[in-house]
């Protein structure tokens, strides 16, 4: 290992989610400068939590990386962008719609580091091996199924770029920050029939890929040239069983599991359908014995444990997070509410007197009526009957007008 207070500026792609994050959070842990990309202000926003520069360079453009290499003054770059190449089988058919993009991205990563980095580290993957062979190691041959063409040109690239550094064949990768881990638990979620795949393969968490990334980083052991070395944990489990053990880490009962059919027999199959139908198993006892590496989730019981409590946590502080919000706008409403005037302050009732007691009454003496008042003519007994009166006299006068008239006319 190199020493404690050798600090690293690095690079890593693919830095904001997955085994890219976990390897942004492991290099910082150790004391290292951290610069990652980015594809989103979310992704940001990840990387600035933890500690990190967000970059976005354009990854096709060999320019544009060189760019970034010499503003973050870059040493080693981590080049995580293939994981999601290498997540759960189930995604194997958006692992072939995007292979060629792998490709140009590492031609432009391998064009622009040839002129600034020291070492390089590539993810890469287990299932590149022939499967025919069991528990694959170092140096074994690869396969040569056409579909995985794009992912072995990649690493070539890397292999004959003239630099110093290590592709790493990892398991499939799962874990609490990993995309293609979280679209499978939503499948599990939704009770959908998930592809079934009954052949052995290897297993490996996100926060364990870190580990192994910076241990091979900070190794002394470095020799000319890129090497190959295997990362996976020692326990193997098949695809079916990950889905089970997923679903019982999310409290769900088992998902169901859907077989190919007659129709699908007779259709070519897909990359999803290849993968799950094999087996992707690795030897990975070099990394261990070398490097001293050791993964803290040896199976996938305790990395999905894991990966269930990184949701569960998110989950919490997301609600912690709208009640303090709640709170904050209903405080401020509060505060800002203003009476017109103070409210009274509340009175006592009065208590009811006593009731006196009942005294006889007397009769008053009887009062003589006083004459009335001289009248200066007859007075209407009505107000209301003198009105009407009074329109009748009107209308009476306005026939009598109108009769003149036609009589005149």
């Amino acid at each position: 290992m190199a020493e404690a207070n050798q600090t690293l500026s690095v690079l890593v792609t693919g830095g904001a989610e997955g085994a890219g994050l976990a390897t942004v959070r492991a290099l910082l842990k150790r004391g290292h400068k951290v610069a990652a990309t980015a594809c989103d202000a979310e992704g940001a926003l990840a990387l600035r939590m933890a500690g990190a520069l967000p970059v976005f360079p354009d990854l096709g453009r060999a320019s544009e990386i060189l760019s970034t290499l010499q503003m973050t003054k870059a040493q080693a770059l981590v080049h995580a962008g293939p994981q999601f190449y290498g997540g759960a089988p189930h995604n194997g058919d958006q692992f072939a719609d995007n292979a060629d993009q792998l490709r140009a991205f590492t031609a432009a990563l391998v064009a622009a580091a040839r002129h600034k980095i020291e070492r390089m580290i590539s993810l890469s993957f287990a299932y590149l091996y022939d499967s025919a062979r069991g528990a694959a190691k170092e140096g074994d041959p690869d396969t040569h199924e056409g579909a995985y063409a794009p992912m072995l040109a990649a690493e070539t690239l890397v292999r004959e770029s003239g630099l110093s550094g290590f592709i790493i064949r990892s398991g499939y990768i799962y874990g609490g920050a990993s995309a293609e881990t979280a679209a499978l638990a939503d499948s599990i979620k939704r009770s959908r029939r998930l592809p079934a795949g009954t052949q052995p393969a290897s297993w490996i968490h996100e926060d364990d890929l870190a580990a192994a990334i910076v241990a091979l980083l900070e190794s002394e052991d470095l020799r000319a040239g890129v090497e190959t070395i295997n990362v996976a944990a020692e326990s193997r489990s098949r695809p079916d069983e990950f889905c089970v053990a997923l679903s019982q880490a999310l409290g769900l009962a088992a998902p169901g599991f859907a077989k190919a059919g007659f129709l699908a027999s007779l259709r070519e199959k897909s990359l999803r359908d290849k993968l799950l139908g094999r087996e992707v198993t690795v030897d990975s006892s070099a990394i261990r014995e070398r490097f001293g590496w050791t993964p803290k989730h040896d199976s996938i019981e305790s990395g999905l444990e894991a990966t269930a409590l990184v949701w569960r946590m998110k989950d919490a502080v997301a609600a912690e997070d709208f009640y303090e919000i709640y709170d904050d706008k209903a405080a401020a409403a509060i505060a800002s509410f203003a009476y017109d005037a103070a409210l009274p302050e509340p009175v006592e009732a009065a208590p009811e007197p006593k009731a006196e007691p009942a005294v006889a009454a007397t009769e008053p003496a009887p009062v003589k009526a006083e004459a009335p008042p001289p009248s200066a003519g007859p007075t209407p007994w009505n107000e209301d009957e003198a009105k009407r009166e009074e329109r009748r006299r009107k209308a009476l006068e306005r026939k009598a007008k109108r009769a003149a008239q036609r009589a005149g006319g």
